[in-house]
Protein backbone atom coordinates (compact mmCIF):
# COMPACT_ATOMS: atom_id res chain seq x y z
CA UNK A 1 0.00 0.00 0.00
CA UNK A 2 2.98 2.79 0.99
CA UNK A 3 4.24 1.86 -2.69
CA UNK A 4 1.32 2.58 -4.88
CA UNK A 5 0.12 5.82 -2.53
CA UNK A 6 3.05 7.28 -4.34
CA UNK A 7 2.27 6.06 -7.87
CA UNK A 8 -1.45 7.41 -7.34
CA UNK A 9 -0.79 10.79 -6.08
CA UNK A 10 1.75 10.76 -9.35
CA UNK A 11 -0.91 10.00 -11.80
CA UNK A 12 -3.65 12.44 -10.05
CA UNK A 13 -0.68 15.04 -10.38
CA UNK A 14 -0.49 14.02 -14.16
CA UNK A 15 -3.91 13.93 -14.67
CA UNK A 16 -4.17 17.61 -13.53
CA UNK A 17 -1.14 19.18 -15.28
CA UNK A 18 -2.93 17.62 -18.41
CA UNK A 19 -6.08 19.23 -17.48
CA UNK A 20 -4.56 23.00 -16.16
CA UNK A 21 -4.78 23.99 -19.66
CA UNK A 22 -8.42 24.04 -19.87
CA UNK A 23 -8.37 26.69 -17.46
CA UNK A 24 -6.45 29.26 -18.93
CA UNK A 25 -7.09 28.70 -22.68
CA UNK A 26 -10.53 29.56 -22.88
CA UNK A 27 -9.91 32.74 -21.85
CA UNK A 28 -7.24 33.35 -23.85
CA UNK A 29 -9.46 32.00 -26.61
CA UNK A 30 -12.34 35.19 -25.82
CA UNK A 31 -9.58 37.63 -25.69
CA UNK A 32 -8.52 36.66 -29.04
CA UNK A 33 -12.12 36.68 -30.32
CA UNK A 34 -12.20 39.97 -28.53
CA UNK A 35 -9.52 41.20 -30.24
CA UNK A 36 -10.54 40.05 -33.96
CA UNK A 37 -14.14 41.17 -33.18
CA UNK A 38 -12.86 45.07 -33.67
CA UNK A 39 -10.97 44.04 -36.25
CA UNK A 40 -13.91 42.32 -37.93
CA UNK A 41 -16.63 45.52 -36.83
CA UNK A 42 -13.97 47.59 -38.73
CA UNK A 43 -14.15 46.05 -41.50
CA UNK A 44 -17.86 45.88 -42.13
CA UNK A 45 -17.91 49.40 -41.76
CA UNK A 46 -15.53 49.74 -44.33
CA UNK A 47 -17.62 47.08 -46.81
CA UNK A 48 -20.92 48.59 -45.88
CA UNK A 49 -20.44 52.35 -46.21
CA UNK A 50 -17.20 52.25 -48.58
CA UNK A 51 -18.47 49.28 -51.09
CA UNK A 52 -22.36 49.60 -51.24
CA UNK A 53 -23.51 52.28 -53.85
CA UNK A 54 -26.38 52.42 -52.04
CA UNK A 55 -25.15 53.56 -48.43
CA UNK A 56 -22.62 55.67 -50.42
CA UNK A 57 -25.50 57.52 -51.85
CA UNK A 58 -27.71 57.71 -48.88
CA UNK A 59 -25.01 59.26 -46.96
CA UNK A 60 -24.28 61.55 -49.35
CA UNK A 61 -27.43 62.72 -49.55
CA UNK A 62 -27.59 63.22 -46.18
CA UNK A 63 -24.25 65.43 -46.33
CA UNK A 64 -25.89 67.84 -48.61
CA UNK A 65 -28.61 67.96 -46.11
CA UNK A 66 -26.84 69.97 -43.72
CA UNK A 67 -26.07 73.14 -43.13
CA UNK A 68 -22.61 73.67 -42.39
CA UNK A 69 -21.32 71.26 -45.07
CA UNK A 70 -23.89 72.47 -47.53
CA UNK A 71 -22.32 75.84 -47.07
CA UNK A 72 -18.60 74.00 -47.48
CA UNK A 73 -20.26 72.89 -50.84
CA UNK A 74 -21.51 76.29 -51.80
CA UNK A 75 -18.22 77.69 -51.12
CA UNK A 76 -16.78 75.05 -53.88
CA UNK A 77 -19.27 75.91 -55.95
CA UNK A 78 -18.46 79.55 -56.38
CA UNK A 79 -14.43 79.33 -55.71
CA UNK A 80 -14.98 76.88 -59.24
CA UNK A 81 -16.78 79.42 -61.11
CA UNK A 82 -14.38 82.09 -60.56
CA UNK A 83 -11.69 80.12 -61.56
CA UNK A 84 -12.51 78.93 -64.53
CA UNK A 85 -14.80 82.05 -65.67
CA UNK A 86 -13.56 85.56 -65.65
CA UNK A 87 -16.59 86.75 -63.81
CA UNK A 88 -16.42 90.45 -64.48
CA UNK A 89 -15.53 90.19 -67.94
CA UNK A 90 -18.80 88.13 -68.49
CA UNK A 91 -20.92 90.92 -66.43
CA UNK A 92 -18.61 93.65 -68.30
CA UNK A 93 -20.55 92.56 -71.84
CA UNK A 94 -23.84 92.48 -69.89
CA UNK A 95 -23.89 95.71 -68.45
CA UNK A 96 -24.63 99.12 -70.50
CA UNK A 97 -21.75 101.19 -71.80
CA UNK A 98 -21.41 103.62 -69.12
CA UNK A 99 -21.39 101.03 -65.95
CA UNK A 100 -18.75 98.65 -67.95
CA UNK A 101 -16.05 99.81 -64.97
CA UNK A 102 -18.13 98.57 -62.46
CA UNK A 103 -17.67 94.95 -63.48
CA UNK A 104 -14.94 94.30 -61.90
CA UNK A 105 -15.78 95.47 -58.67
CA UNK A 106 -19.42 94.49 -58.84
CA UNK A 107 -17.79 90.86 -59.59
CA UNK A 108 -16.23 91.01 -56.44
CA UNK A 109 -18.94 91.67 -54.80
CA UNK A 110 -21.46 89.31 -56.34
CA UNK A 111 -18.87 86.10 -54.85
CA UNK A 112 -20.82 86.35 -51.21
CA UNK A 113 -23.84 86.81 -53.06
CA UNK A 114 -23.25 83.72 -54.97
CA UNK A 115 -21.85 81.60 -51.98
CA UNK A 116 -25.84 82.68 -50.52
CA UNK A 117 -27.76 81.81 -54.02
CA UNK A 118 -25.54 78.77 -53.96
CA UNK A 119 -26.49 77.51 -50.48
CA UNK A 120 -30.29 78.19 -51.76
CA UNK A 121 -29.73 76.54 -54.92
CA UNK A 122 -28.44 73.29 -53.35
CA UNK A 123 -31.17 73.33 -51.23
CA UNK A 124 -33.59 72.90 -53.60
CA UNK A 125 -34.68 69.29 -54.58
CA UNK A 126 -33.93 69.07 -57.80
CA UNK A 127 -30.32 70.08 -57.34
CA UNK A 128 -30.26 67.73 -54.48
CA UNK A 129 -31.51 65.15 -56.62
CA UNK A 130 -28.63 66.16 -59.38
CA UNK A 131 -26.18 65.96 -56.06
CA UNK A 132 -27.44 62.38 -55.32
CA UNK A 133 -27.02 61.15 -59.12
CA UNK A 134 -23.72 62.68 -59.12
CA UNK A 135 -22.85 60.53 -56.15
CA UNK A 136 -24.40 57.69 -57.39
CA UNK A 137 -22.66 57.59 -61.00
CA UNK A 138 -19.34 58.17 -59.48
CA UNK A 139 -19.51 55.29 -56.85
CA UNK A 140 -21.03 52.60 -59.51
CA UNK A 141 -17.61 53.63 -61.67
CA UNK A 142 -15.29 53.08 -59.07
CA UNK A 143 -17.59 49.61 -58.11
CA UNK A 144 -17.38 48.60 -61.96
CA UNK A 145 -13.44 49.38 -61.81
CA UNK A 146 -12.50 47.92 -58.61
CA UNK A 147 -14.66 44.38 -60.19
CA UNK A 148 -12.68 44.53 -63.12
CA UNK A 149 -14.46 46.06 -66.01
CA UNK A 150 -12.35 47.77 -68.24
CA UNK A 151 -12.99 51.39 -70.65
CA UNK A 152 -15.16 52.65 -68.05
CA UNK A 153 -12.97 55.64 -66.98
CA UNK A 154 -12.00 56.97 -70.46
CA UNK A 155 -13.64 60.07 -70.34
CA UNK A 156 -12.30 61.26 -67.21
CA UNK A 157 -8.47 60.10 -67.76
CA UNK A 158 -8.99 56.36 -65.82
CA UNK A 159 -9.80 58.60 -62.60
CA UNK A 160 -13.19 58.44 -60.31
CA UNK A 161 -14.36 61.81 -60.30
CA UNK A 162 -17.37 62.92 -58.74
CA UNK A 163 -19.00 65.39 -61.46
CA UNK A 164 -20.28 68.66 -59.94
CA UNK A 165 -20.28 70.65 -63.18
CA UNK A 166 -23.69 71.21 -63.64
CA UNK A 167 -24.03 72.90 -60.44
CA UNK A 168 -21.40 75.19 -61.19
CA UNK A 169 -23.51 75.62 -64.68
CA UNK A 170 -26.85 76.00 -62.71
CA UNK A 171 -25.06 78.47 -60.15
CA UNK A 172 -23.87 80.44 -63.35
CA UNK A 173 -27.12 80.94 -64.29
CA UNK A 174 -28.91 82.25 -61.25
CA UNK A 175 -26.02 84.69 -61.22
CA UNK A 176 -27.21 85.66 -64.92
CA UNK A 177 -23.97 84.58 -66.61
CA UNK A 178 -26.16 82.31 -68.77
CA UNK A 179 -25.37 82.05 -72.56
CA UNK A 180 -22.33 80.93 -73.17
CA UNK A 181 -21.30 79.96 -69.46
CA UNK A 182 -21.32 76.08 -70.81
CA UNK A 183 -18.67 76.58 -73.23
CA UNK A 184 -16.26 79.14 -71.30
CA UNK A 185 -16.22 76.10 -68.64
CA UNK A 186 -12.98 73.70 -68.94
CA UNK A 187 -13.94 69.97 -68.89
CA UNK A 188 -12.42 69.35 -65.55
CA UNK A 189 -14.58 72.44 -63.87
CA UNK A 190 -16.55 71.14 -61.13
CA UNK A 191 -14.74 67.98 -61.03
CA UNK A 192 -13.70 66.43 -57.64
CA UNK A 193 -11.60 63.53 -58.17
CA UNK A 194 -11.99 60.63 -55.88
CA UNK A 195 -9.09 57.84 -56.95
CA UNK A 196 -6.50 58.06 -59.91
CA UNK A 197 -5.86 55.61 -61.96
CA UNK A 198 -2.46 54.72 -60.54
CA UNK A 199 -4.49 53.99 -57.26
CA UNK A 200 -6.72 51.55 -58.11
CA UNK A 201 -4.66 48.61 -58.14
CA UNK A 202 -3.90 48.93 -54.73
CA UNK A 203 -7.34 49.59 -54.30
CA UNK A 204 -9.05 46.58 -55.65
CA UNK A 205 -6.48 44.24 -53.58
CA UNK A 206 -7.73 46.02 -50.45
CA UNK A 207 -11.39 45.78 -51.64
CA UNK A 208 -10.48 41.68 -52.20
CA UNK A 209 -9.52 41.40 -48.88
CA UNK A 210 -12.05 43.46 -47.03
CA UNK A 211 -14.34 41.50 -48.94
CA UNK A 212 -13.11 37.69 -48.32
CA UNK A 213 -12.94 39.12 -44.44
CA UNK A 214 -15.84 40.42 -44.04
CA UNK A 215 -17.71 37.34 -43.27
CA UNK A 216 -15.03 35.00 -42.59
CA UNK A 217 -13.84 37.23 -39.36
CA UNK A 218 -17.34 37.00 -38.08
CA UNK A 219 -17.79 33.22 -37.92
CA UNK A 220 -14.16 33.28 -37.03
CA UNK A 221 -15.49 35.34 -33.67
CA UNK A 222 -18.29 32.99 -33.55
CA UNK A 223 -15.92 29.59 -33.56
CA UNK A 224 -13.45 30.70 -30.72
CA UNK A 225 -15.92 32.36 -28.78
CA UNK A 226 -18.37 28.35 -29.43
CA UNK A 227 -14.44 26.75 -28.81
CA UNK A 228 -14.10 28.65 -25.70
CA UNK A 229 -17.27 27.40 -24.08
CA UNK A 230 -17.10 24.17 -25.24
CA UNK A 231 -13.23 23.56 -23.88
CA UNK A 232 -14.38 25.51 -20.27
CA UNK A 233 -17.05 22.23 -19.73
CA UNK A 234 -18.35 22.91 -15.62
CA UNK A 235 -17.26 26.78 -16.36
CA UNK A 236 -19.37 27.31 -19.37
CA UNK A 237 -21.58 29.79 -18.15
CA UNK A 238 -18.44 32.02 -16.45
CA UNK A 239 -16.96 31.99 -20.08
CA UNK A 240 -20.12 32.86 -22.27
CA UNK A 241 -20.62 35.29 -19.39
CA UNK A 242 -16.58 36.83 -20.09
CA UNK A 243 -18.03 36.57 -24.18
CA UNK A 244 -20.63 38.80 -23.44
CA UNK A 245 -18.52 41.21 -21.05
CA UNK A 246 -15.82 41.33 -24.16
CA UNK A 247 -18.89 41.67 -26.99
CA UNK A 248 -19.72 45.09 -25.08
CA UNK A 249 -16.34 46.33 -24.60
CA UNK A 250 -15.55 45.63 -28.21
CA UNK A 251 -18.65 47.80 -28.79
CA UNK A 252 -17.74 50.81 -26.69
CA UNK A 253 -14.18 50.86 -28.31
CA UNK A 254 -15.87 50.69 -31.72
CA UNK A 255 -17.75 54.11 -30.34
CA UNK A 256 -14.48 55.33 -28.55
CA UNK A 257 -12.15 55.15 -31.93
CA UNK A 258 -15.31 56.74 -33.79
CA UNK A 259 -15.08 59.62 -31.44
CA UNK A 260 -11.57 60.33 -31.04
CA UNK A 261 -10.31 59.35 -34.50
CA UNK A 262 -13.22 61.93 -36.26
CA UNK A 263 -11.17 64.64 -33.59
CA UNK A 264 -8.03 63.67 -34.84
CA UNK A 265 -9.23 63.60 -38.66
CA UNK A 266 -10.53 67.19 -38.37
CA UNK A 267 -7.43 68.22 -36.55
CA UNK A 268 -5.61 66.75 -39.49
CA UNK A 269 -7.44 68.44 -42.52
CA UNK A 270 -7.93 71.94 -41.58
CA UNK A 271 -6.98 74.44 -38.93
CA UNK A 272 -10.28 76.66 -39.88
CA UNK A 273 -12.67 76.26 -37.15
CA UNK A 274 -15.59 76.81 -39.70
CA UNK A 275 -13.99 74.14 -41.63
CA UNK A 276 -13.59 71.81 -38.83
CA UNK A 277 -17.66 72.08 -38.11
CA UNK A 278 -17.69 70.81 -41.70
CA UNK A 279 -15.59 68.07 -41.25
CA UNK A 280 -16.69 67.17 -38.16
CA UNK A 281 -20.36 66.89 -39.55
CA UNK A 282 -19.36 64.74 -42.40
CA UNK A 283 -17.44 62.63 -40.45
CA UNK A 284 -20.59 61.67 -38.04
CA UNK A 285 -22.83 61.03 -40.91
CA UNK A 286 -20.16 58.65 -43.05
CA UNK A 287 -19.73 57.13 -39.82
CA UNK A 288 -23.19 56.18 -38.45
CA UNK A 289 -23.16 52.94 -39.51
CA UNK A 290 -19.78 52.33 -37.77
CA UNK A 291 -22.08 54.23 -34.85
CA UNK A 292 -24.55 51.80 -35.53
CA UNK A 293 -21.66 48.66 -35.18
CA UNK A 294 -21.04 49.80 -31.95
CA UNK A 295 -24.08 50.18 -30.64
CA UNK A 296 -25.42 46.86 -31.79
CA UNK A 297 -22.09 45.24 -30.46
CA UNK A 298 -23.40 46.56 -26.89
CA UNK A 299 -26.86 45.56 -27.03
CA UNK A 300 -25.50 41.84 -28.21
CA UNK A 301 -23.12 42.45 -25.07
CA UNK A 302 -25.18 42.87 -22.88
CA UNK A 303 -27.84 40.23 -23.93
CA UNK A 304 -25.03 37.81 -23.56
CA UNK A 305 -24.44 38.88 -20.49
CA UNK A 306 -27.79 38.69 -18.97
CA UNK A 307 -28.70 35.22 -20.62
CA UNK A 308 -25.08 33.75 -18.81
CA UNK A 309 -26.75 35.24 -15.34
CA UNK A 310 -30.19 34.50 -16.33
CA UNK A 311 -28.77 30.68 -16.37
CA UNK A 312 -26.66 31.23 -13.47
CA UNK A 313 -26.69 29.73 -9.58
CA UNK A 314 -27.17 33.03 -7.76
CA UNK A 315 -30.01 33.10 -5.98
CA UNK A 316 -31.65 35.98 -7.83
CA UNK A 317 -31.29 33.91 -10.99
CA UNK A 318 -32.87 31.04 -9.37
CA UNK A 319 -35.63 33.38 -7.87
CA UNK A 320 -36.53 34.65 -11.66
CA UNK A 321 -36.66 30.80 -13.36
CA UNK A 322 -38.52 29.44 -10.54
CA UNK A 323 -41.24 32.29 -11.24
CA UNK A 324 -40.72 31.94 -15.24
CA UNK A 325 -40.89 27.99 -14.60
CA UNK A 326 -44.79 27.79 -14.89
CA UNK A 327 -45.01 29.59 -18.20
CA UNK A 328 -42.25 28.66 -20.17
CA UNK A 329 -43.47 25.02 -19.17
CA UNK A 330 -47.42 25.52 -20.03
CA UNK A 331 -47.17 28.51 -22.47
CA UNK A 332 -43.45 28.42 -24.07
CA UNK A 333 -45.23 30.61 -26.96
CA UNK A 334 -45.51 33.52 -24.57
CA UNK A 335 -41.52 32.95 -23.95
CA UNK A 336 -40.48 32.75 -27.65
CA UNK A 337 -42.87 35.59 -28.27
CA UNK A 338 -41.09 38.05 -25.94
CA UNK A 339 -37.71 36.68 -27.66
CA UNK A 340 -39.30 37.97 -30.78
CA UNK A 341 -40.12 41.04 -30.36
CA UNK A 342 -36.40 41.87 -28.43
CA UNK A 343 -35.21 40.45 -31.80
CA UNK A 344 -37.18 42.89 -33.85
CA UNK A 345 -36.11 45.54 -32.17
CA UNK A 346 -33.03 44.49 -32.91
CA UNK A 347 -33.41 44.42 -36.09
CA UNK A 348 -35.08 47.98 -36.66
CA UNK A 349 -32.15 49.68 -35.20
CA UNK A 350 -30.29 49.60 -38.52
CA UNK A 351 -30.84 49.08 -42.21
CA UNK A 352 -31.93 45.73 -43.58
CA UNK A 353 -29.46 45.47 -46.32
CA UNK A 354 -28.23 42.04 -47.42
CA UNK A 355 -24.58 42.30 -45.74
CA UNK A 356 -26.43 42.62 -41.95
CA UNK A 357 -29.09 40.19 -42.50
CA UNK A 358 -26.58 37.39 -42.76
CA UNK A 359 -25.33 37.81 -39.25
CA UNK A 360 -28.81 38.36 -38.04
CA UNK A 361 -30.01 35.54 -38.96
CA UNK A 362 -26.97 33.50 -37.00
CA UNK A 363 -27.75 35.94 -34.08
CA UNK A 364 -31.80 35.13 -34.10
CA UNK A 365 -30.38 31.48 -34.20
CA UNK A 366 -28.09 31.69 -31.10
CA UNK A 367 -31.38 33.59 -29.01
CA UNK A 368 -34.18 30.73 -29.87
CA UNK A 369 -31.44 27.67 -29.36
CA UNK A 370 -30.30 29.54 -25.57
CA UNK A 371 -34.18 30.49 -25.02
CA UNK A 372 -34.84 26.64 -25.59
CA UNK A 373 -31.90 25.56 -23.22
CA UNK A 374 -33.28 27.50 -20.69
CA UNK A 375 -36.75 26.70 -21.18
CA UNK A 376 -35.18 22.99 -20.62
CA UNK A 377 -33.07 23.70 -17.69
CA UNK A 378 -35.73 25.09 -15.66
CA UNK A 379 -37.94 22.52 -15.92
CA UNK A 380 -35.07 20.26 -14.74
CA UNK A 381 -34.61 22.46 -11.65
CA UNK A 382 -38.38 23.61 -11.25
CA UNK A 383 -40.94 20.42 -12.10
CA UNK A 384 -44.76 20.96 -11.31
CA UNK A 385 -44.62 19.59 -8.05
CA UNK A 386 -41.35 21.50 -7.35
CA UNK A 387 -43.29 24.84 -8.28
CA UNK A 388 -46.40 24.65 -6.64
CA UNK A 389 -44.46 23.74 -3.63
CA UNK A 390 -42.73 26.46 -3.60
CA UNK A 391 -45.93 29.13 -4.60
Amino acid sequence: MARTAPAAKAKVSSRNSRLAWRGWVPWVLVVLAALIGLTSALNVWVKRQALSTENWTNASSQLLEDEKIRGAISVYLVDQLYQNVNVANALEQRLPPQFKGFAPPLAAALQDVAVRRADRLLGRPRVQELWKEANRRAHSLFIAVLDGKKNVLVSTDDQVVLNLRPLVQGLGEQLGLSGKIAQKLPPDAGQIVIMNGNQLQTARKTVKVVRVLSYFLFFLVIALFAAAIYIARDRRLRLLMGAGVSVFLVGLLVLVVRRYAGNYLVDALTSNQDDKIAVNHAWAIGTQLLRNTGINAVIYGLGIIFAAWIAGLSRPARWVRRKLAPTMRDHPVVIYGAVTVLLFLVLITGPTDAQRILPLLVLFGFAYVGTELLRRQTEREFPPTATAQAG
